[in-house]
């Protein structure tokens, strides 16, 4: 037999799989906290651009029209359940509701009579829309066929049979721009002292559903 030789080129030349091992042994390059950031941020702004702009004072008012009409209707049904007169006055300066118990029936606030608040949404005020009322021209933001005053605050009664002392318009807005979408009223009928409310639809009074 003739003497083996060995091909150089195949000593030197590295083996796959061993070459495989080598390159696995080598971590890979992670995501740096910094580029995750920017990842978040272009995120948010490519959100920002893409979702439309919400009117949050739209639903600050129709909040607040709710917690009006509410508090009117709690009224009412406590001077049907507890057989005495309760006060619903607006404080259109400080932005909220004062109910009171009027356990003696005297159209006035006397010890030992509760008394509760219920504020407007923050932003949200009392207002006199300019663009007119829910039945025609208004010049205060509490109107009414006989709207009493009591403690310098325009008032309306609920008595003992659910009627109310007088017819009541009441109107709120987000912003006080004549004319904005952001207008509210809360309509309170005397005879029944049933109250619906309404939304000011570009040029008009809607009445709400609900």
């Amino acid at each position: 037999m003739g003497a083996r030789t060995s091909d150089p080129g195949l000593l030197d030349r590295p083996n796959a799989e061993t070459h495989m091992k080598q390159t696995s042994q080598h971590p890979r390059r992670g995501v740096t906290m910094i580029e995750m950031m920017i990842v978040v941020v272009l995120l948010s702004l490519v959100s920002a651009l893409a979702l439309p702009k919400l009117n949050f004072a739209q639903f600050k008012t129709d909040d607040s029209v709710r917690a009006v009409r509410t508090a009117l209707q709690t009224a009412q049904r406590l001077a049907i359940t507890r057989q005495f007169d309760v006060i619903v006055s607006f404080d259109t300066t400080k932005q909220q509701i004062r109910i009171v118990e009027d356990l003696n029936n005297n159209y006035a606030i006397d010890a030992g009579e509760r008394v509760t608040y219920v504020p407007l949404d923050q932003g949200v005020k009392f207002a006199a829309p300019a663009q007119g009322g829910v039945v025609g021209p208004v010049s205060a933001s509490v109107v009414g066929t006989n709207v009493l005053t009591i403690s310098g605050l325009p008032s309306v009664v609920f008595l003992r049979s659910g009627s109310a002392s007088s017819y009541v318009e009441v109107y709120l807005t987000a912003n006080g721009n004549d004319g904005g979408s952001e207008w509210r009223s809360v309509q309170v009928t005397q005879a029944t002292g049933r109250t619906v409310w309404y939304r000011w639809l570009v040029n008009l009074w809607s009445k709400a559903s609900v």
